[in-house]
């Protein structure tokens, strides 16, 4: 019998939002068993501007916000993987304003593109870029994004 994820949302300068919980916790069951792996502890973060901009300066020495950041403690889909995800709900919310979007179709598209992150894909070189994007893909389809 497989183990179960331990999922965990949190808040940091932002209000919480059962909502919020509910499409997130979702959305990455969806992405786990969608990709068959396995996750020791995952955290996500719902934060402010200011919380990821600290956060963003501190990791990646860029003194801006973000939408979002994530930090993984331990690879490998037999041992399970530990990791969190930081997303600023301010700048999902102005993006998703420019873009068009629904809050929580923005939100989806950045646990997507994070949780791709925890899983060690990278959109740096051009052979990266193409992998992650065709996974990307294949969840937003999953997720009815596309």
């Amino acid at each position: 019998m497989a183990k179960r994820s331990k999922l965990n949302i949190l808040y940091k300068s932002v209000k919480p939002n059962p909502a919020l919980d509910l499409l997130a916790l979702g959305t990455l069951r969806k992405l786990i068993s969608l990709e068959k792996t396995q996750f020791n502890e995952l955290n996500l973060l719902f934060c402010s501007d200011t919380f990821i901009k600290g956060l963003n300066v501190s990791f990646r020495g860029k003194n801006k916000p973000t939408d979002i950041l994530t930090f993984y403690y331990e690879t490998g889909r037999r041992t399970g993987l530990t990791g969190d995800i930081a997303l600023s709900l301010q700048t999902a919310r102005r993006q998703a304003k420019e873009l068009g979007n629904t809050l929580e179709t923005e939100l989806k598209v950045l646990l997507v593109h994070g949780f791709y992150h925890l899983l060690g894909f990278d959109h740096i070189a051009d052979t990266e870029h193409k992998l992650m994007k065709s996974k990307e893909t294949r969840a937003f389809k999953l997720l009815k994004l596309t």
